[in-house]
Parts: C-alpha cells; sequence; structure tokens
C-alpha cells in the first residue's frame, strides 16, 4: 500500500485531473502493482521458461496477460497449465498476429499501476519484479528497460550484447532512445497516454514508443540490474550477420526515413519461425572485430559509470 502511496504522490497532479474523489483513488491502489503482458504465436517451445520465472517471483503483487495471435501449436495449453501459479491472468485472443497490436490489447484490459511487456523467449531471474518494484520507488520512473545478457555462454554472444547494451546507452545520448519491446515497464498512464504501439509499424515500433515518450518530456530509464535474459534463436536460426545486416538497415531508415511501415525484408513474429537453423555463415571477421571490441568493454562501462 505504501508503495503504490508514493507512485500517486508522484504525480498529483495527474491524479487529480483523472479521478474525481479519493474513492476513485483507493479503486486504483488495490489493483495489482505489475500487469506482465506476453504477446505470443506459436510459442509452445519457449512459453513455459518464461512462466516458470514469473511462478517463482519473490514479488507476488502482479498478473500476468497473454495476447495471443491465434497460435496452432499448444502455446495455451502451455499457459492454462501455469495459470494456478499466478494470483490473477488472463488470455487475450487476437484478431491478428501483429506484435503491436496485440501488446495494445493487452495493455488496453490491464490492471496494473506498471505495464511490463515481456516477449515469450525470454527469460527472468526469480527476483527480477522485487528489484523493478524497488527501483519504481527509489527512482518514480514512468518509462524503463534492463540491460540484457545472452541465452548462452558463447564469448561471441556475450560480446555482441554487450555492445547493444552500450548502444541503448547511446540512443539516448542522441534523443532517440531505445526500449526494447521484449522488455519495456511502463506506467499505465503514460501507455494511455502516448496511445500505445504503433501498429502500421513493422519493426521498431518499441524504439518509436520510447521516441514519442521522450518528444512527451518523459525520460527512458535503463536499468543495469536486473537484467534480463535474450533470446538469440532468431540469430541462430538467420545467422548472426543476416539479423544484424536487417537490425542495421532498420536503424538506419528509422532514423533518416521515419517508421517503418512497409516491408524491408523478412522479419516474421512466432516460434515457428526459429524451429529450423539455417546453414551458418562464416564469422570469422566478425569474430576478430568482436574480440577489439572486448577489450574498449571495461573502459567504456567505467565512463558510463562516472
Amino acid at each position: 500500500m505504501l508503495s503504490r502511496c508514493l507512485i500517486l504522490k508522484q504525480d498529483l497532479c495527474y491524479i487529480n485531473a483523472q479521478y474525481e474523489n479519493w474513492s476513485d483513488i483507493y479503486k486504483l491502489m488495490i489493483k495489482p502493482y505489475f500487469s506482465v503482458i506476453i504477446p505470443t504465436l506459436n510459442e509452445e517451445k519457449y512459453l513455459p521458461k518464461i512462466l516458470k520465472a514469473l511462478a517463482g517471483q519473490t514479488y507476488r503483487d502482479f498478473e500476468v496477460i497473454l495476447a495471443d495471435g491465434q497460435s496452432k501449436d499448444k502455446t495455451l495449453i502451455v499457459f492454462k497449465k501455469f495459470q494456478k501459479y499466478f494470483p490473477e491472468s488472463s488470455v487475450i485472443i487476437s484478431k491478428k498476429a501483429n506484435v503491436g497490436h496485440q501488446r495494445n490489447l493487452g495493455g488496453k484490459s490491464a490492471k496494473g499501476i506498471y505495464l511490463i511487456f515481456l516477449d515469450a523467449d525470454v527469460d527472468i531471474n526469480h527476483t527480477f519484479l522485487e528489484e523493478i518494484h524497488l527501483a519504481s520507488i527509489k527512482q518514480g520512473f514512468k518509462l524503463a528497460t534492463t540491460w540484457i545478457i545472452p541465452d548462452s555462454n558463447n564469448p561471441i554472444d556475450k560480446t555482441m550484447l554487450i555492445m547493444g547494451n552500450l548502444g541503448q546507452e547511446l540512443s539516448k545520448v542522441i534523443n532517440k532512445p531505445f526500449a526494447g519491446g521484449y522488455n519495456t515497464i511502463i506506467r499505465r498512464d503514460i501507455f494511455e497516454r502516448l496511445k500505445g504501439y504503433r501498429e502500421d509499424m513493422l519493426i521498431n515500433e518499441d524504439q518509436d514508443l520510447a521516441v514519442r515518450a521522450f518528444k512527451n518530456k518523459i525520460e527512458t530509464i535503463i536499468l543495469q540490474e536486473p537484467k534480463v535474459t535474450f533470446s538469440l534463436r532468431r540469430f541462430r536460426s538467420e545467422g548472426k550477420l543476416e539479423v544484424l545486416r536487417k537490425y542495421a538497415k532498420s536503424i538506419i531508415h528509422f532514423y533518416l526515413k521515419g517508421p517503418i511501415t512497409h516491408e524491408l525484408f523478412d522479419y516474421r513474429m512466432g516460434g515457428h519461425v526459429h524451429r529450423k537453423p539455417q546453414k551458418k555463415s562464416d564469422l570469422t571477421k566478425f569474430k576478430t572485430y568482436l574480440k577489439a571490441m572486448e577489450r574498449l568493454e571495461e573502459k567504456i562501462i567505467a565512463l558510463l559509470s562516472d
């Protein structure tokens, strides 16, 4: 109860404008603190990991909302098996498989003070929600994300995601903040004010949300802890160089030409997309580059800490 009071106190002007009396405010206070929203499409293989992690959370004041894009596999059956572990949970069936649309559906039905958008293939530690809760009280953020670590012990994967974390920090410096849809934490009232994700975008809809928030004077806070374990399944199925090429192309387009509303390349959603690994690319030059970047890692992180 105290944590909710602290959050409400931070934005008293907003509350006065939105709620007519203390009974309305009390109704807000007794709702779950977090609404965890997971968009899915054929994720029976990957979904159990994040559901098991949520079931084991030390912080329990949350609901789980599965926004499914009409999966053809056993995704919904998997979720139903885990529902007994959650205080509150629900399933929303989307008429179309569109990650932005599915996240918006989840956001519209959510009751929590904060919305946490997680992808079906990520993983979190058992204190993740507790740490996010404490950070929200201490920092009073309205929009946040965290650093990521790979789902493997491969040195190349580790270095690649270190560079991704540093790129996230750099994006803030150039006023193009990034909060990955795989892990976005946002106050529900802010999400509603921004009208959620753009559903006409085929990629980078998560960065677009953070940029629109920035234009509305809402900072994206990047937490170095707790980290989210990021799935590299797309890199394994398509090849590291191919996926990096796509990401680079999409970011350049976003910066120079604006939101991507037409297909630049094949970038499909769903667990079924990554079931058949393709032929591995020659990573000799890429490994040499990453080793050079590793030598700069400690210096760059030290600069960020200053």
